[in-house]
């Protein structure tokens, strides 16, 4: 691969300064469609691309540990895809993502596989609201520019709200290209995310775009719809996302969906059924919590399951 050296040398972090003069004064300020490669540089875009289950665990979580010890723990965590780093219920502290992220890379794993998509796939997620988003899109930047492969945005609620989202994830697109739609207002700042891909700067921000909406995107937006008023809307949320072309996964989050609906369970199972139709109708991939009932949940269009990996879980994925 064409920075197959590259990725070696910056993990082990001699290719900083190189990384650094490539970008310290980024010239490219829009972006458009590149040449289609589909050379995905995430594992998570290869195996949504795939139609392949997913498993992931929470980190910074429900008692689930940020230390270096930890990521290097989930870096050899073979049950695992993605994790999850939670920025809601804990303080919004970038530079311990940052110092989190870096312990997970496992150099060994990268130089036996050539290429950095051997680590674990990082999303975060943030503590804005869907309803708070217009004001709080700094925290997408935020997230993005240390490197993560995608942002998790809690209680979304409108169609609207994720397209808000999908546009913070941007860098604005060329003139006249054929996905200028949603318009991109994420700013140039991509040297650490750079490094953390083992790409140059203007190779990132190609390749940093949303999966499905430019042929060569990686980042994926997850909306986790928690409660009435999300379930009420998910159909115009998924179709919007569908018929923009964005990738996007449709989170089922049912402990706060439990709150919302007076801890009904009938109420939550409806609700959770609602979105996975949802996500069947408008092509979307649908993430659960926990791997209960794997395969009859897969059957429904369940493609993620986020808590509950196991190597019997992964068997019966066909992983």
């Amino acid at each position: 691969m064409r920075h197959r050296s590259l990725v070696a040398r910056s993990v082990l972090g001699i290719a900083i300064p190189m990384v650094l003069a490539a970008g310290a004064v980024p010239t490219m300020v829009t972006y458009g469609q590149p040449t289609v490669r589909h050379n995905r540089a995430t594992q998570l875009a290869s195996l949504l691309d795939e139609d392949k289950a997913v498993f992931g665990g929470f980190v910074n979580f429900a008692g689930v540990g940020n230390a270096p010890l930890d990521a290097m723990t989930h870096s050899r965590d073979s049950s695992i895809d993605v994790v999850m780093y939670d920025l809601e219920h804990s303080p919004f502290d970038v530079t311990q993502l940052r110092t989190y992220m870096q312990f997970l890379l496992d150099p060994g794993a990268i130089a036996e596989a050539g290429e950095v998509k051997a680590t674990k796939t990082v999303i975060a997620r943030i503590p804005a609201y869907g309803r708070e988003l217009t004001a709080n899109t700094w925290m997408v930047k935020n997230v993005l520019d240390a490197g993560v492969h995608g942002v998790v945005f809690p209680h979304i609620e409108s169609a609207e709200q994720a397209m808000t989202a999908v546009g913070a994830m941007r860098y604005p697109q060329e003139p006249g290209a054929r996905d200028v739609d949603p318009i991109g207002i994420r700013g140039s700042g991509a040297m650490v995310a750079a490094r953390y891909w083992g790409l140059s700067v203007p190779d990132y921000m190609e390749q940093s775009d949303i999966w499905r909406l430019d042929p060569n995107g990686n980042l994926v937006p997850w909306f986790i719809i928690e409660n009435k008023l999300g379930v009420a809307n998910v159909r115009d949320i998924a179709r919007a996302l569908d018929t923009g072309n964005v990738g996007a996964v449709l989170w089922a989050g049912t402990g706060d969906l439990a709150a919302s609906y007076n801890n009904d369970q009938a109420a939550v199972a409806k609700a959770v059924d609602a979105i996975l139709a949802a996500g069947t109708e408008f092509g979307l991939p649908v993430a659960l919590n926990g791997s209960a009932n794997l395969t009859q949940r897969m059957e429904q269009g369940a493609r993620i399951f986020m808590g509950g990996a196991s190597a019997a879980a992964r068997r019966e994925a066909g992983r």
